[in-house]
């Protein structure tokens, strides 16, 4: 498994550690340097959606990979909390390469 692949499946397990059941992260996909991932859970919409999301960025840059939100496909209907947000990796610091 390449190190960036890593940091954001470890990144992953420490979000969900600290904000499970309120907000669940799951890796969806890669396509090239971006990252699928979906989130879930009885997150509050109304007070900061964006920072549940942004969360798992600060989470990764801690972890030394710098990316950035590309995009966050919102859910369908009235009744659905299922978010997906691509993470493109921008830099692995120096640091952290083997």
């Amino acid at each position: 498994m390449d190190d960036v692949k890593l940091i954001v499946k470890e990144s992953i397990k420490e979000y969900n550690r600290y904000r499970s059941p309120e907000a669940i992260a799951r890796l969806v996909t890669r396509k090239g340097d971006t990252y699928y991932v979906k989130f879930d859970g009885s997150y509050c919409e109304t007070c900061g959606l964006y920072d549940w999301i942004d969360d798992l960025r600060y989470v990764m840059l801690e972890k030394g990979l710098n990316v950035e939100i590309e995009k966050l496909k919102e859910p369908e209907g009235p009744e659905g909390s299922v978010r997906v947000a691509a993470f493109r990796v921008k830099q692995l610091r120096a640091s952290q390469r083997p």
